[in-house]
Formats: structure tokens, C-alpha cells, sequence
């Protein structure tokens, strides 16, 4: 059982001037210590040795993870290695696989090529679900490194398909993520890979088409993307003629469209590194702040042309993942709509503006209020409702795209899509994210044409005035939050109208003032209401907001007690 020492680990790979974080020293300092067991010894005294290592109190731990990084680092001692690690697992590989999990989620981008091949190998001969499913999440882009994870793990479920199959959420989410993948992998050189993917997929989902329903309704949207594919032509057939011959109780298309997708499957397509900017971006930073950090996941994710698919899946997670607290909504973090605002006025791609647009309406199509969650659909009405003011195109092309989808989207559920989008506007008025909807569909930025076709299209909505209202303007309000107790309207502010929040592609540096408290903040969109109350109190310039005799009443009160006031203050200074 000798194992012949190769020297300092070559699990993780970095700069010299990188520290090395708690995990990679735990790692290498188990690796030197069974080195220093076990170096010279014959197999039975290697044995003997380990087990008097395995008395001490982390003798256990330290012994495990030296013959992990073994496995994952030395190809010619990984086969002793992983039968001396099974021989000494107490927990059946619990906390081989926990840390194998940690070491795939956090140090991705360091883990040496070695490492990461040889890793395959040790899922052939044991797989777990846990490394599985969080390996799914590392799948983007076309760098060699994914194309070979991808690759490998690909081969790994066909050829352990029958291990793959005791696992029904697993299978859920390998077809998800697949599907996904198989849009990215068009080009020439990644055609025999793709072939792999849709003869592995169709196997799977005709076989398991139960345990895909799980995915719900954006199960539809991926196979949309791959229609056009011979072998996903036919079986869209079947979905939609057949539906029993794919499942006894698979009622068809609707089915599916009917049950919101769970979180599980939209965090898959993004790496842990991405989510963890996203959820810092949407509930760290300020308003004012953003424009470095927006500019720096750009270069960093979206800088490439096939990188532009990326962003339908980065508002899928936004909108279905990423719920702020009423608190949150209540602060000056830049909130979601904004960076969903951002990432479709950056994007370079017709399609992918697209695919953007009906990620962010997917969950309106068939919104249930029962069993849907009106966080799924507050972003795009929040993102037509502020763009307006400074960016109307962005709100026009989102108010075409939401009349056209109705009877486009698939005809023969028009009067569903329909109901789903009437449903979605009640609860944005029966939740207050939005006191009306007038200002939004009856405005005069809108072209004629559009203005026409939205009061058609939702003429129950451009006739319902508002019941606690005496002027439009009040209807410019800003509520991104949930409920009663939303934020007040943009009219208080009217006067500060240059340091308004925008989308950071139109900014000049220097950006946006940055508030240091919420009472020298600015913007009354993300002030709580009470907040907001008292500088309506404090603010003469309100009176002007109140039309008719009541309002010139208040106007010329104001004026009169301003006169006395300057009058007082000069005297008042010169007797002192």
C-alpha cells in the first residue's frame, strides 16, 4: 500500500500572491500528514499505520482527505487510494461527499485540470447526487474546461444510467440543465457533443417523462428553443397530440404551464460565483454605487457573443429566486427591476433580447394567484413602470411584447395566456405595487399605434380610474414592494428629478450622489412610507400638487406666510 509521494499538492492552482483559504490548507496540511504515515512503508505496515492514525482524534478526518487528494492528484495511486478510503469510511462517504461539494461550489476556478478529469473517474466507480447536482451549476460558456465537465459527466449518467434512475429529482435536474446547454452548443466543432446530448435527453424523457414534470413550465420554455431539432420535433408531437403515450398521467402542454418552476432548477444554469455577484448586486449595493459593479459583471460574463443567451437565464433566476425582504424594498439597494432594466439595454442580440423578454413575462402567461407568487411578476411591471420617464423605448418594445404574446404565444391557449396576464395585472393592483395602471398604458410617450393597441388589448384596465385620486400625477408612484405598505410616488420629488435612478448604460461618471443615511437620501422610491410622511409634511412645494379652489387656498396661505416670514427674520437679526 505504499503511496509513492509526489511532493506539495497540486489540487489547487494559484498566484503567488493569493492566500490560500481555509479549505485548500485543511486539504494539503491532510495530504502531507498521511505522506508523513505512510511514506516508505510496505503495504501491511502502511496498513497498520493508518489505523493507529485513525485512533487520534482527527485521525479520521486527516486520513480521509489525504486520500481524497490523492484520488483527485495522482492518477497511478488513485486506484489503492479510493479502495483504502472505502475500507475506512464510517459515514458511507458523507464527509468525503460534503467536502467535495464545498471544494466544487467554492474553489471551481482553482482546481487543477488533473483533479477535475480524475474526479470523473471516481464518480464511475461511486456516484453521489450531492457532487452531481452541484457540478451541474459550474456548466457555462465554451471554455475547454466546461466542454470537458460537461462532456465527462455526460458520459458518466449514460453509462450509469441505471444509478441515474434511482434518483428522480436528479434526472429533473440533469434534463434541465442539458436542455439548456444544447441551445449554447451550436457550433460546428461542438456537433458531435451536441448529438450525444439530444440522443441522451430523449432517451431520458421518454423513459422519465414523470419525473420531468417536476421541472413545471420552463420544461416548455427550454423545448421551445430546441424545436427545430429533428428528434425534439417529434417529440413535441407527442406532447402535444399524445400526451399519454409520454405519461398515463401527463395531461398535456397546459399541465406543465400551470405549475411556476421551482428555484431548484432556474439556480442550475448560473455558477456559484455568478450567484453569489447577482445576490450581493441585488442586496448590497446602493444606488449611485451600481454602475462599477454592473460594468464589472459585464466584462466578466456578458463581454461574448455566445454569452448573450446567459442573460434570459440571469432574469430567470432574478425573477424566481431572488425575493427581497419588505425591508430590502424599503432601502436604497438598487432594486431588481433595475438591473433586469440594465440587462436588456445592453444586450447586443436580437434573439437574446427575445428569449430576455419572455423570461421576464414567463410566469405572467399562466399566473395563478392561488399558487403563483406576485414577487415572479412585480420586475416587469416595475421595469415599464420607471422606464418610462427616461427610457420609454424600453417600456414601449415590454407593452408590445405583452400585447402580441397573448395570441402568439400558442394559439389554441390564447383565451389561458390571456386570463394568466388579466390575472397578473389584478393582483399588481390588488397588492399595490402599482396604484394604476393608467399613467403606464395611456402614455402620451407612446406612439399612436401602440397607445391603440394596448387600450384593446387591456380595456379593462385604461377604463378603471383609480378610486383615492384627484390628478394623474399621483399615479407616477413608485411602490416596489409588496403590499399595503409600499413606497410612495416619484411627485415628491419633483424637483430632483437629475439624480432619479437609471439604467447604468446611459450614467456619466461621476455616478449618481451616494446617500450615507436615508434621511439625506434623495430618491423617495426606496424611503419607507413613514419616512416619506414626514417630508411631505416639511415640503412647502406639496401645495402646489392640490388642484381647484382647495389648492389655491393652500397656495395663497403659503404665500402669505412666507411674506411674513421674511419680513420677521431681517428685524428680528437687527434688534440683536
Amino acid at each position: 500500500m505504499e503511496v509513492k509521494s509526489t511532493g506539495s499538492s497540486r489540487l489547487f492552482l494559484t498566484s503567488p500572491v493569493e492566500n490560500k483559504d481555509d479549505l485548500e490548507e485543511k486539504l494539503e496540511r491532510s495530504y502531507q500528514f498521511l505522506q508523513g504515515t505512510v511514506a516508505g512503508l510496505s503495504d501491511k505496515d502502511a496498513h497498520e499505520a493508518l489505523n493507529k492514525a485513525l485512533l487520534k482524534e482527527k485521525g479520521y478526518e486527516e486520513v480521509s482527505f489525504g486520500l481524497l487528494v490523492t484520488i483527485l492528484t495522482e492518477p497511478h495511486n488513485a486506484a489503492k487510494s479510493y479502495r483504502d478510503l472505502t475500507l475506512i469510511t464510517r459515514d458511507g462517504f458523507g464527509l468525503i461527499v460534503t467536502n467535495l461539494s464545498q471544494l466544487v461550489l467554492d474553489s471551481e476556478a482553482t482546481v487543477g485540470v488533473a483533479a477535475a478529469g480524475d474526479d470523473q473517474e471516481r464518480r464511475q466507480q461511486r456516484g453521489q447526487p450531492g457532487v452531481e447536482s452541484d457540478e451541474a451549476r459550474r456548466r457555462r460558456r465554451h471554455l475547454p474546461k466546461n466542454i470537458m465537465l460537461v462532456e465527462s459527466l455526460l458520459d458518466v449518467f449514460t453509462e450509469y444510467k441505471s444509478w441515474l434512475e434511482k434518483f428522480p429529482l436528479l434526472i429533473a435536474s440533469v434534463v434541465y440543465t442539458y436542455l439548456r446547454l444544447i441551445e449554447d452548443h451550436h457550433a460546428p466543432y461542438l456537433a458531435n457533443l451536441r448529438q450525444k446530448e439530444v440522443n441522451f435527453l430523449i432517451s431520458v424523457m421518454r423513459e422519465h417523462f414523470h419525473e420531468c414534470l417536476v421541472i413545471g413550465r420552463d420544461l416548455v420554455r427550454l423545448l421551445q428553443n430546441v424545436a427545430r431539432i429533428p428528434e425534439f420535433e417529434q417529440l413535441w408531437r407527442d406532447i402535444l397530440l399524445a400526451p399519454k403515450s409520454l405519461c398515463p398521467t401527463f395531461g398535456g402542454v397546459l399541465q406543465l404551464l400551470q405549475n411556476r418552476t421551482s428555484r431548484r432548477f432556474l439556480q442550475s444554469r448560473l455558477t456559484p460565483e455568478m450567484e453569489r455577484k447577482l445576490v450581493f448586486l441585488t442586496s448590497q449595493v446602493r444606488f449611485g454605487n451600481h454602475k462599477r459593479y454592473q460594468d464589472w459583471f459585464q466584462r466578466q460574463y456578458l463581454a461574448t457573443p455566445e454569452s448573450q443567451s446567459l442573460r434570459c437565464d440571469i432574469i430567470r433566476f432574478i425573477v424566481g429566486v431572488i425575493h427581497p425582504t419588505n425591508e430590502l424594498l424599503c432601502s436604497d439597494i438598487i432594486p431588481r427591476w433595475a438591473v433586469i432594466g440594465w440587462l436588456l439595454t445592453t444586450c447586443t442580440s436580437s434573439v437574446a433580447v427575445s428569449n430576455a423578454k419572455l423570461a421576464l413575462f414567463y410566469d405572467w402567461l399562466f399566473f395563478d394567484s392561488e399558487k403563483d407568487n406576485i414577487m415572479n411578476i412585480e420586475p416587469a411591471i416595475l421595469v415599464m413602470h420607471h422606464s418610462m420617464r427616461s427610457h420609454p423605448a424600453v417600456s414601449a418594445t415590454l407593452l408590445d411584447f405583452l400585447c402580441r404574446i397573448i395570441a402568439n404565444f400558442y394559439p389554441p391557449l390564447t383565451d389561458k395566456v390571456r386570463a394568466g396576464i388579466f390575472t397578473s395585472l389584478r393582483q399588481i393592483l390588488d397588492k399595490r405595487v402599482l396604484p394604476s395602471l393608467l399613467p403606464l398604458f395611456d402614455n402620451s410617450k407612446l406612439d399612436r399605434e401602440l397607445r391603440n393597441m394596448v387600450r384593446e388589448t387591456f380595456k379593462e384596465f385604461c377604463n378603471a380610474m383609480p378610486l383615492e385620486s384627484s390628478s394623474k400625477e399621483e399615479f407616477n408612484a413608485a411602490h416596489s414592494a409588496k403590499y399595503e405598505d409600499a413606497d410612495v410616488a416619484d411627485r415628491l420629488n419633483n424637483h430632483i428629478l437629475d439624480n432619479e435612478p437609471a439604467f447604468s448604460d446611459d450614467e456619466e461618471e461621476p455616478g449618481l450622489q451616494i446617500s450615507t443615511s436615508l434621511e439625506d437620501d434623495t430618491d423617495d422610491d426606496d424611503i419607507p412610507l413613514s419616512k416619506v410622511r414626514l417630508k411631505e409634511k416639511s415640503d412647502k412645494s406639496d401645495d402646489s400638487l392640490v388642484e381647484g379652489p382647495v389648492g389655491r387656498c393652500c397656495r395663497s396661505c403659503s404665500r402669505r406666510r412666507t411674506g411674513r416670514s421674511a419680513a420677521t427674520w431681517p428685524s428680528a437679526s437687527l434688534s440683536s
